[in-house]
């Protein structure tokens, strides 16, 4: 059975940076797929690589330091040229699936959705542009899984 991984991150004590975190909590509420699989965490970290190799996509959800607030973007990622892979504090999805594919030899296909936010200082709220952008990024979600379903049938 084909697996979709939702990875959404950030800090849900930034104030913006937690963006991935109501998404993540929207879409749990929903009746997704049994194989659509939803984590939350507060950074990317190399032991997500496991978890990466074994989907067929990923879907990366994070808040970017961008205007105008609230807008929402959905990009392909692909990993980085092996030349350029090591291990660190700051992943980003691309450095995340090259470590997928050089440690287990698999890497998905991927994208990243970004919700542009301006308020990353310490506080346990959101903007209200970002809180309302959380549901289009939930649409963005709902798309890529629809495309994803057709392709696999």
């Amino acid at each position: 059975m084909p697996k979709v991984l939702v990875v959404c991150y950030g800090n849900p004590l930034r104030g913006d940076d937690g963006v991935g975190w109501i998404v993540a909590e929207k879409l749990q509420q929903m009746s997704l797929p049994d194989f659509v699989a939803i984590q939350t965490h507060i950074q990317l970290t190399p032991e997500l690589a496991a978890d990466l190799s074994e989907a067929d996509l990923v879907i990366f959800i994070d808040a970017c330091d961008a205007e105008p607030v609230g807008v929402v973007s959905c990009k392909p990622v692909t990993p980085l040229p092996s030349s350029s892979s090591s291990f660190s504090h700051h992943l980003t999805p691309e450095l995340l699936l090259s470590h997928a594919q050089r440690l287990f030899g698999r890497a998905p296909k991927a994208f990243l959705i970004s919700v542009n936010g301006s308020k990353f200082d310490y506080q346990d709220t959101v903007s209200p542009a970002v809180r309302e952008a959380a549901g289009k990024a939930v649409e963005q979600v709902l798309r890529l899984l629809k495309e994803f379903a057709s392709q696999s049938a």
